[in-house]
Order: structure tokens, then C-alpha cells, then sequence
């Protein structure tokens, strides 16, 4: 399997595992609980794992700023990211698919609670 399909595909299992995990564990899903900041640190790893690897396909060279921008505020630099290496419309494409990714591993994260909830 590529990188990138990989990358999203380790996402989406962190997004429906931990919530799972935590409601069988404890009852509730609380993103500021140890599970849910675990949770968030974890999901770091595919998303840079995936920006890595598009920044090598796309010979972009990032600075340390960008670089560490990915990983401290994501939301926020995979935009700018996104428009300094595609453009302004690909850019926009990009982070238009992005927000789409956002918003399924939000939905997997429901039904992880949700199954979590049927199983305890």
C-alpha cells in the first residue's frame, strides 16, 4: 500500500479505535480526558506521516517553520501548505478534501463511541 492512502487509513483507525476504547474503558468519551489528548497526539503521527510524504512527491522544499507548523497547529498550516505547493485553486481543492477528511474521522469517531456504548 502507498504511503499516503496508508497514512489516512492509520488516521481513520486512531479516529474509531480510541473512542471505542474509552467508552468500553470508561463510560464516556471526553476529548480532554487521557484518552482524547492521547488520542490527538497519536493522530499527529499520520498526518505528518502523510504531509511528509506528499511534500517528497511534490519536490517541495519546507522550511523548519512549516515543518514544525504541521505538527504544533495543523489547522492552520496545512492551508498554507496546501496553497504554497498546489496553488491557489489546487490549494483550495486540497484544503477543501482536508476539511472533508476532517469531518469522516469526526464521523468515525461517533461511531467508535457508538459501538463502544452497544458493547458495554
Amino acid at each position: 500500500m502507498k504511503a499516503k492512502p496508508a497514512a489516512l487509513l492509520t488516521l481513520g483507525a486512531l479516529s474509531l479505535v480510541c473512542p471505542f476504547v474509552e467508552m468500553l474503558v470508561t463510560g464516556n468519551v471526553d476529548p480532554f480526558s487521557p484518552f482524547g489528548i492521547t488520542e490527538t497526539f497519536l493522530s499527529l503521527l499520520p498526518i505528518y506521516w502523510w504531509y511528509h510524504t506528499d511534500k517528497q512527491e511534490r519536490s517541495y522544499r519546507a522550511g523548519p517553520l512549516m515543518n514544525v507548523g504541521v505538527i504544533a497547529l495543523a489547522i492552520v498550516a496545512l492551508p498554507i501548505y496546501f496553497v504554497r505547493s498546489r496553488g491557489w485553486k489546487g490549494g483550495a481543492i486540497a484544503s477543501l478534501l482536508a476539511a472533508v477528511v476532517f469531518g469522516i474521522t469526526l464521523a468515525l469517531g461517533e461511531i467508535g463511541e457508538w459501538l463502544g456504548g452497544l458493547l458495554r
